[in-house]
């Protein structure tokens, strides 16, 4: 078992992910994130802002700070390293699905738009998961461990 995943051979992004994300610092930066974001935009506007901000973060931190932290497991660090973009599209899928589902349910409740809804959510987070994974891949194809 141990040379497969020495190799990649049976390593997945979401095995590689959820073995060296950083779970507190994730949660963490999430809520802090979220919390600021909500703040800034008090209000019923500033719920929906706040919980999206909030995801975006988590699954951004969570995705760099697995590929950075030295606490991490090394596998999976070598693996992400070997594979950016196939690492980081898993917390892409996080933060961008969590976004669209999060962005239909206030645009169904605020402007009962069902079917425009669901291209609007989904639009969104296309967006953000397509950030999420240019900006952790980046990260981990320059900053990885590839020893």
């Amino acid at each position: 078992m141990n040379m497969t995943l020495e190799r990649g051979n049976a390593f997945t992004p979401v095995a590689s992910a959820a073995m060296i994300w950083p779970w507190g610092a994730s949660v963490i930066g999430g809520t802090v994130a979220g919390a600021l974001s909500f703040l800034a935009n008090f209000g019923l506007a500033g719920i929906p802002a706040g919980v999206t901000t909030g995801i975006f973060f988590f699954a951004l931190i969570g995705g760099v700070g697995g590929v950075l932290s030295k606490k991490s497991d090394r596998r999976g660090r070598r693996w992400a390293a070997s594979y950016p973009f196939r690492y980081a599209s898993a917390p892409a899928l996080l933060g961008g699905g969590a976004t669209a589902v999060v962005s239909y349910i206030v645009s169904v409740i605020t402007d009962f738009a069902i079917i425009g809804g669901l291209f609007g959510g989904l639009w969104t987070g296309l967006g953000v998961g397509l950030a999420l994974w240019l900006i952790i891949g980046v990260v981990a194809m320059v900053a990885g461990d590839k020893k």
